[in-house]
């Protein structure tokens, strides 16, 4: 028996198994942080990545809205820019990305008065259910959809439970936005596939994201004295 073991025999039992525990703690907490870190640069890698990610789908529509004939992007920014410090503000409020404030360019075009074929209404193009479960007033003598302001508000809340509810997928999140997150759901658990990319929706659907990240780099590279990101 060595001088080491010793030393062991002389001190409690209870003692060593406290070291041991706190070892383990120890050890334990640093595996956490570490795991931790990689989450959150995984999740923060995501959030910088869906808006300049390039692929066939976004390219159809960037050749769309890039060309010389189409002024929708253009148009747009034009329209947006006595809104834009207010949605950022709200954005800011709620730690989301600035890249949100100009959804409305695909929804209305920045119209606040815009009514869509299937009565969908105002610049977030809200339905009517949808408007009321997030506190909108929609009635015959009032219709808060038409309400800039608050369909603002309203729509960066409902944004901002659709990103918690799909894991901050943000792709999955617009997805939902528009075919409804019951629909984004079923069509995930029908499919099983949790990529927005390799999910097969309806037209509208399977067409906004792309076209939403598509009109963003256009503006960016196109229109960057209309596109502002934090001003």
């Amino acid at each position: 028996m060595n001088l080491q073991q010793n030393r062991l025999i002389g001190i409690p039992l209870s003692k060593i198994l406290w070291i041991s525990f706190f070892i383990i703690v120890s050890l334990g907490l640093e595996a956490c942080r570490s795991t931790g870190s990689r989450t959150n640069h995984r999740l923060q890698a995501t959030k910088q990545s869906v808006w300049t990610q390039k692929n066939a789908r976004i390219d159809k529509f960037l050749k769309i809205y890039a060309g010389k004939s189409n002024k929708t992007v253009m148009l747009s920014l034009k329209r947006a820019k006595p809104y834009l410090p207010y949605i950022r503000k709200e954005l800011k409020k709620r730690n989301l990305p600035t890249e949100l404030a100009f959804l409305p360019m695909l929804e209305s075009a920045f119209d606040p008065r815009a009514e869509s074929h299937t009565g969908a209404m105002g610049m977030w193009q809200f339905t009517r259910a949808t408007a009321r479960d997030y506190g909108l007033r929609v009635g015959w003598f009032r219709d808060e959809r038409l309400n800039w302001k608050k369909s603002t508000r309203a729509a960066l809340t409902y944004l901002d439970w659709l990103r918690k509810k799909f894991n901050n997928d943000w792709e999955l999140a617009l997805a939902a936005y528009n075919g409804g997150p019951g629909y984004i759901e079923r069509s995930m658990k029908k499919q099983r596939t949790g990529n927005f990319w390799k999910l097969k929706l309806r037209k509208e659907t399977y067409e906004y994201v792309p076209k939403f990240i598509a009109m963003l780099q256009v503006a960016r590279k196109e229109y960057p004295h209309l596109y502002k990101l934090d001003t």
